[in-house]
């Protein structure tokens, strides 16, 4: 009896562990989102894990929105955003489907490039 608790312990603490260093952004999952362009969406999980979505096209008004959700092409509310997903938004009129090219881990090296790119942006626009 002992041996099996302690199994299934050490199992659920296993699978725990790997699931929560598993970079996957659940639709089902989303906590915040900002835009840093009309084609990049960076969309924060509740596990405040960051993600860069990267879109085909520019979005029309997905940057002026303050709700989106994600269409997942996936079987289960588990699966993860990957390409071909949609993210639907209200914009302006009836809103936007706007197909995701790639989602990926947004790691602290990816933004601070993306807001010294920003930057050198501002200031070659002074």
């Amino acid at each position: 009896m002992k041996i099996a608790w302690l199994a299934a312990v050490v199992w659920i603490g296993l699978g725990s562990s790997a699931l929560a260093q598993s970079a996957c952004l659940m639709p089902t999952q989303i906590l915040r989102w900002t835009t840093l362009d009309r084609k990049t969406v960076i969309v924060e999980n509740l596990a405040h894990q960051k993600f860069k979505l990267s879109l085909y096209a520019p979005c029309p008004g997905i940057d002026f929105d303050v709700t989106a959700r994600i269409e997942s092409q996936g079987v289960t509310r588990l699966d993860c955003v990957r390409r071909g997903d949609f993210i639907l938004h209200r914009g302006f009129g009836f809103g936007n489907r706007c197909q995701i090219k790639s989602a990926e881990l947004y790691t602290p090296a990816m933004q601070r490039a993306d807001e010294e790119a920003a930057a050198a942006k501002v200031k070659a626009s002074q």
